[in-house]
């Protein structure tokens, strides 16, 4: 009897140190979740956590450098929408250095995050602590956030330089059209003939743009100074021919060329009113997508960066 309870009690003994060491074991085999112990995954969160620091940081600067990117594009479209190339032009090429910047600062930001020890290997799971492992996913959404400004930003200088090009276009032949005007008030009519040449040239390359314009923009505005300044072309063209003929003297085919210049004249717009109308169409037919898209990534990117709020503990 005696070595039979000798021998049930090394048996549970050995039982007792079986099932401990299988404790053991499983609890060193537990993934790092929210209910484990964290001094597990503590030697390795702290590098790894330095090294998101940094990273953070690095963020937050291109953060900034695309806020400093909104206000420029901003500025931009406000520039040209009042025919301001001059304030427009500056704008965009502050812009361009900053696309530059920020599409350097992300490469180098995806080759660090890339390169944190331990993350996305099967070892983490179990070396990292599921805050650190979440914390490097927010960093890789954020930085992904920039993807893309590339094409935004070329939109906005593609827009820009139709706008402008326009505009001089269209500048360019109210200049022409009145200098042949006063020509013809210096009886030079052949010569503001010839000067109505370059008139019809830069009605011509406005109507090539408007063309362009139209895959993407609302041309109507446009379309009605295209047309009212032709007919009025035409028309000044038509009365100069007729004093060519008439050697200067007002016959009854001059009179009736007075007429329709008058008229055709009267139908000018009064003011730069409908140029501004023109730069504002242009800017909601893809500039505005531009800025939009840009401020949204500076909402997502901040919004990527944010800490959130820790969970009550277990």
């Amino acid at each position: 009897m005696r070595q039979l309870l000798m021998a049930l009690a090394w048996l549970a003994a050995v039982v007792l140190i079986s099932l401990g060491a299988a404790g053991l074991v499983a609890g060193m085999d537990t993934p790092a979740t929210v209910e484990s112990r964290p001094w597990l995954t503590a030697r390795d969160d702290v590098p790894v956590t330095a090294r998101l620091d940094a990273i953070t940081a690095d963020l937050q600067v291109m953060s900034d450098k695309l806020d400093e990117l909104g206000i420029q594009a901003r500025g931009a479209l406000a520039a040209l929408v009042a025919n301001d190339s001059t304030v427009a032009a500056k704008a965009l090429d502050t812009g361009d250095a900053l696309i530059a910047d920020i599409r350097t600062r992300s490469a180098a930001i995806g080759t660090e995050l890339a390169s944190v020890p331990l993350v996305g290997t099967p070892e983490a799971e179990f070396r990292l602590g599921p805050a650190v492992r979440d914390r490097h996913a927010r960093l890789v959404a954020a930085l992904a956030e920039t993807q893309g400004l590339d094409v935004a930003w070329a939109g906005l200088s593609t827009g820009s330089a139709s706008a402008t090009r326009l505009s001089n276009l269209l500048a360019a032949h109210d200049q022409t059209a009145l200098a042949a005007a006063a020509q013809g008030r210096s009886a030079e009519y052949a010569q503001a003939i010839v000067t109505l040449d370059e008139a019809d040239q830069a009605i011509a390359d406005a109507g090539k743009l408007r063309d362009q314009l139209a895959k993407t923009v609302d041309v109507s505005t446009l379309d009605q100074w295209l047309d009212r300044s032709h007919k009025y072309d035409v028309a000044l063209r038509n009365l100069y021919t007729k004093l060519v003929e008439s050697k200067g003297r007002v016959t009854a085919a001059v009179r009736v060329a007075m007429t329709e210049e008058r008229k055709a004249r009267d139908r000018l717009p009064p003011d730069t009113r409908g140029l501004v109308l023109i730069m504002a169409e242009i800017g909601r037919g893809g500039m505005n997508n531009a800025v939009v898209a840009i401020e949204e990534a500076r909402g997502r990117l901040a919004d990527a960066l944010a800490v959130p709020e820790a969970s009550p503990a277990t």
